[in-house]
């Protein structure tokens, strides 16, 4: 999730850069949303391994496994928000608690996949609970 508001500022030649906005290039796919509620129960949602495990056959294999996710977690039937289902609500918080943990990491690592790695043990509680509810969300 990226808050267009609280973009941090840059340095290019000596001069600060405070941006409004960004750009979603070729191999980025976003949704817009003024529901933060919203925002955290996608985010859990496609950070799932639910997901994840659900869309690795549709993606194109490569040297090192399946790649490009580009549309297919949207190929899943996943229902738009609502905050007056509890399902939805606590896969929000789920997320929420996520994002606070992952703020505060200190990473060591460069790679993707290091990077990876380094973030998903702190928040493992969570990813676990969430990848209970996915699958009652998504009728898998």
């Amino acid at each position: 999730m990226i808050d267009k508001d609280l973009l941090p500022a840059f340095t290019i030649l000596k001069t600060e850069i405070r941006p409004k906005g960004f750009i979603v290039e070729s191999e980025l796919f976003f949704y817009e949303t003024n529901d933060e509620m919203e925002a955290h129960y996608l985010a859990a949602i496609l950070n799932s391994n639910v997901v994840n495990e659900a869309i690795k056959p549709l993606q194109p294999r490569g040297l090192f496994g399946e790649r490009h996710i580009q549309r297919r977690p949207f190929m899943l039937p996943i229902p738009k928000f609502n905050e007056n289902k509890h399902l939805h609500v606590k896969l929000a918080e789920l997320s929420k608690k996520c994002h606070v943990k992952v703020a505060s990491i200190k990473f060591t690592r460069k790679s993707t996949a290091g990077l990876r790695k380094e973030v998903r043990k702190p928040i493992e509680k969570e990813i676990i609970e969430i990848d209970k509810l996915v699958p009652q969300l998504l009728g898998l």
